[in-house]
């Protein structure tokens, strides 16, 4: 996992080649710069100071000003080459995810908290912007910082240097140890910090469901339980980076005093001048903070890996099942044909959603589908827009199975209204042309006027153009749903989904929009989830179903007398989802 995170961090750098090459450019000039400071500061020791030339002293001392100066500048340039090319890169790498999400199966999602996958998206990516922005360039840096200054150390003193690489062997130990612990700790603190988003975003998301119950206390305990196990893990990983840092800085700054120890007593002997001796403790200094800042970019780069093991696993992870990509049909009839359809949730496996459906809707035909809560009447149209592939049996469009159609062809040929319809921030026309952007007003002001939708958009400030809100907040859950139908009319589908589409209908309304639906010029085939009387007394056939199976097929009228089951929710008018 480690090396396929490195490769593809690797590759997100590789695709801002251009800024990060310039920038690092600047990372060259800038050590450049700093590695020749403790050379002139030696000769301004030995050829100013001990030989009394002011004027030596003058000259050199402008230099290293001009050193410090071409250092300043290449530091800033080097910062802004490498954080705009870390910004670029993690901005791409957002929309590989996000689009990466998009395009994974339905079955995915049902395992899965809305919540954290978008805290994953919007708290993984800054820690991986961070390894590859200036800390990247302060580990480079820091690196050849290191091994240049290590090279001038043996030229200055190759007695001294060999005390100062004393400190090599225990750093580059408790780096790999210590290390490690820090990119396993930093995955597992991720992961709560998302578990504790997802806990927020659902408490927020329902936050009229938890005021109306006084849950207000009990939803902060249980955020506050998330975020504290997070806490606990976060104090470990500290722990952690705290002492690989401790022991990293001891071990480096030990050896750089040993050798200033040593130095002294060469310059007591004669063995060595003040400006070597001087010139040689810069550059431990300088090696030793070389090694130490890349030991702690070696960490942060572990920990930004461990931080961001989500995100790689999810560009790694292939859909089961792909959006596109499959025969499309040159017409729609609209016939939909069910075979020996068995079926059962990944997530539940042990319960059979459905079990051995044989069913044909002829094409512009009107059919409800009624039964208790978990009979399988969502299932049904689950496996309709191929959201799930049944386990045995096909389903069929006008006799072509559904696995060898393109299922977003397929999809563009299907309008669906739910109970709870979804709607998106922006304004109403944006959501009524949701399925189909190219639309022009007239089409959306009929769809508007079918769904019974045109008279309370009139009446708002802004008409079409006024902001819903998030999710439609603004809006009636009637409104909603004439919107909704509205949407799902404006694409003009082969076939038409309406799951208890008018639920939050009053009765005149409802029964104007069902009026409207049937009369549509081109007769779509229409498959209805019925909850209410209302919505099956004049279809074609109603479909009972039970547990899986289908026990009653008819009219209305007839089936009140020949099914049991279907008179009694009749009578008691709770006809569930």
């Amino acid at each position: 996992m480690v090396r396929q995170q490195l490769r593809a961090t690797v590759a997100l750098v590789l695709e801002q080649r251009r800024h990060y090459a310039i920038g690092t450019v600047f990372v060259l000039i800038g050590i450049a710069a700093g590695l020749s400071y403790p050379l002139l500061v030696g000769r301004l020791i030995d050829d100013g100071v001990t030989a009394g030339s002011v004027e030596r002293i003058n000259q050199l001392g402008m230099i290293l000003l001009g050193l410090l100066v071409a250092e300043g500048a290449s530091n800033a340039l080097r910062d802004y080459y490498y954080n705009v090319a870390a910004e670029r890169a993690t901005a791409r790498l957002r929309r590989k995810v996000f689009d990466r999400l998009l395009r994974l199966e339905i079955a995915f999602f049902d395992g899965e908290k809305t919540g954290e996958l978008t805290s994953r998206l919007s708290s993984d990516v800054p820690a991986i912007a961070r390894v590859i922005g200036d800390e990247l360039a302060d580990g480079v840096r820091f690196l050849v910082f290191g091994l240049a200054g290590t090279a001038l150390l043996f030229y200055t003193s190759f007695y001294l240097t060999l005390l100062v690489m004393l400190a090599v062997p225990p750093i580059i130990i408790v780096s790999s140890v210590l290390g490690k612990r820090v990119k396993v700790l930093s995955s597992q603190m991720q992961q709560a910090f998302s578990e504790s988003g997802a806990a927020a975003e659902e408490s927020l998301a329902g936050i009229r469901t938890v005021r109306a119950f006084s849950q207000e206390a009990a939803e902060g305990h249980r955020y506050g339980g998330k975020i504290a196990a997070a806490l606990a893990l976060a104090r470990r990983k500290i722990l952690t980076t705290s002492a690989l840092s401790g022991l990293s800085f001891t071990f480096a700054e030990g050896a750089a005093l040993l050798a200033l120890w040593s130095g002294g007593y060469l310059i007591a002997r004669g063995q060595l001048t003040s400006g070597q001796l001087i010139t040689f403790v810069l550059y431990a200094f300088l090696v030793s903070r070389g090694f130490r800042n890349a030991t702690a970019f070696y960490a942060d780069a572990l920990r930004g890996l461990g931080a961001t093991q989500w995100i790689f696993a999810m560009l790694e992870r292939e859909p089961a099942m792909p959006i596109e990509g499959g025969h499309r049909l040159p017409q729609v009839v609209g016939a939909v044909d069910l075979e020996g359809v068995r079926f059962t949730y990944p997530t539940r496996p042990d319960t059979r959603a459905l079990d051995g459906i044989d069913l044909s809707i002829r094409a512009g035909e009107v059919v409800a589908f009624v039964g208790r809560s978990g009979a399988g009447k969502s299932t049904m149209l689950n496996l309709l827009l191929r959201f799930y592939d049944p386990d045995e049996g096909r389903v069929a469009l006008d006799g072509h199975d559904l696995r060898e159609l393109d299922p977003s062809w397929l999809r563009q040929q299907i309008g669906v209204v739910l109970q709870e319809p979804v709607l998106f921030s922006g304004s109403v026309a944006d959501n009524i042309r949701y399925g189909r952007p190219e639309a022009n007003d007239a089409d959306v002001l009929a769809a508007a006027e079918l769904a019974a939708a045109r008279g309370f958009i009139e009446r708002f400030p802004d008409g079409f153009e006024t902001a819903i809100g998030d999710r439609g907040v603004q809006l009636s859950g009637g409104q909603r749903q004439r919107l909704a139908i509205a949407r799902a009319v404006l694409r003009r589908p082969a076939i038409l989904i309406l799951d208890e589409a008018t639920s939050a209908l009053d009765s005149e309304s409802e029964s104007f929009v069902h009026d409207a639906l049937r009369a549509l010029d081109y007769g779509p085939t229409t498959i209805v989830i019925a909850h209410r009387l209302s919505t099956v007394v004049n279809v074609n056939r109603v479909i009972v179903l039970d547990h899986g199976r289908i026990i009653g097929i008819g009219r209305h009228d007839e089936l009140l007398q020949s099914c049991p089951l279907y008179r009694q929710l009749v009578e008691t008018q709770l006809v569930a989802v």
